[in-house]
């Protein structure tokens, strides 16, 4: 089994967001596909099932912790490794996913990955969110494919420091512990937004560069800076920019990725999906050969003489006389004259 881990939505290895993917022959056990993400600790681990169609595929995301139900990189990751390593004859793969159909395209720039646009709907945050983001005015706050809020100004994102366990507690929908904030880019940079991403929820603090995101934030930033087309930077310690259209139904996102990795798992993998959940065996021991009894050095015999045999009359020999059975005589003490 091949495995990639791609550094998606940038040009250059150690930024952007890294996912690892994992083309399949065939779907294993669930708990196969989540004990291989686990154990690769990215932020998601993409695997691939050819539908026999070519250039399609069945696609699943995993965090360390449980399936996510979108994921933008690694639908980019997966979608560049497919057209540029096993079918570079292609110029578009198409996945089915538990969130549509979802497609890639290589282009002269890069990769662009076709998103859902969902519908954006008003939302009044609680003033426990500001609190938990430790800011003291939320501009502005929709739900999309995530919550969102939108705050004033650039430095108010880059400068966030929130309390992670309590977002996790407070954002409750539509995806339990996930939040997205962002902001307006300052005047004379590249890019027309920043923002970040919390995803407690589904076992990631902060993401760093999170295409599912997007397709929230930029419709907002095309509506609102009434512009066809938008580029928005994620303001993580990686970093990564993302340029994105929107259309009738879907937001198309335009990046680049890097690949990091190019490696094989253990074909073993596959046939110890029964064996997943067990702890490990110890190693068995060998037998213990029965001890022979200790033979005493000949200093320990009975030292009897040849020709002597015990009649049961003689006491055994000791090597200290027996004491007497009566008081001996006491000394006699001889004076003599000289």
């Amino acid at each position: 089994m091949k495995i990639w881990i791609v550094h998606a939505f940038t040009d250059r290895v150690f930024t952007g967001n890294p996912a690892a993917v994992v083309p399949l022959e065939r779907w294993l056990p669930d708990a196969v596909l989540q004990a291989i993400a686990t154990e690769n600790k990215l932020s998601e681990t993409a695997f691939v099932v050819s539908t026999g169609l070519k250039g399609n595929y069945q696609l699943r995301w995993f965090t360390p912790s449980t399936e996510a139900p979108i994921c933008g990189h690694a639908t980019l990751a997966a979608g560049a490794m497919i057209l540029s390593e096993l079918h570079s004859d292609l110029e578009v793969v198409v996945f089915d996913t538990h969130a549509g159909v979802l497609v890639v395209r290589t282009t002269p720039e890069g990769y662009t990955l076709d998103l859902p646009r969902k519908q954006r709907s008003p939302w009044t945050p609680d003033d426990d969110v500001a609190l938990a983001l430790g800011v003291d005015e939320i501009y502005d706050a929709f739900v999309g494919e995530y919550a969102n809020v939108v705050l004033e100004n650039e430095d108010a994102v880059v400068n966030l420091k929130p309390d992670i366990a309590a977002l996790n507690t407070i954002i409750r929908g539509p995806r339990q512990g996930i939040l997205v904030v962002s902001a307006p880019a300052d005047d004379g940079k590249p890019y027309d937004f920043v923002q970040r991403f919390f995803a407690p929820g589904a076992g990631v603090d902060e993401d760093p560069v999170t295409g599912s995101a997007f397709a929230d934030t930029a419709p907002y930033w095309c509506d609102r800076l009434d512009l066809e087309s938008v580029v928005g930077s994620q303001a993580s310690r990686r970093g990564g920019f993302i340029r994105a259209i929107q259309t009738l139904s879907s937001v198309r996102l335009l990046g680049q990725v890097a690949v990091y990795l190019r490696g094989e798992l253990d074909p073993a993998l596959a046939r110890l999906h029964n064996r997943v959940e067990d702890h490990p065996e110890a190693p068995k021991r060998k037998k213990r050969r029965p001890r022979a009894a200790k033979q005493l050095p000949a200093i320990f015999e009975d030292p009897m003489l040849p020709g002597l045999e015990r009649d049961g009359a003689l006491p055994p020999p000791t090597s200290h006389p027996a004491p007497p059975e009566s008081d001996p005589l006491p000394p006699r003490i001889v004076v003599t004259d000289k």
